[in-house]
């Protein structure tokens, strides 16, 4: 992917633009998911509890025009 193309769903994600906010969860699937573990365990509540607060926080995110 190129810097402009990820430059562009970002900011349109923060504006949001449901396609482009799926498409960040997407690319950042891997992190998120790594980062829903709770004693070494999977814990399906904390990646969606993750999810429903990068989705509410995303147009607070200030981009670069």
């Amino acid at each position: 992917m190129a810097p402009n193309e990820f430059k562009d769903i970002l900011r349109n994600a923060v504006a949001g633009n449901n396609d482009d906010i799926e498409k960040l969860l997407q690319m950042y699937a891997p992190l998120i998911n790594s980062s829903s573990f709770i004693r070494g365990k999977f814990d399906e509540d904390l990646r969606q509890y993750i999810l429903m607060r990068i989705i509410k926080n995303i147009s607070k995110f200030r981009t670069t025009k």
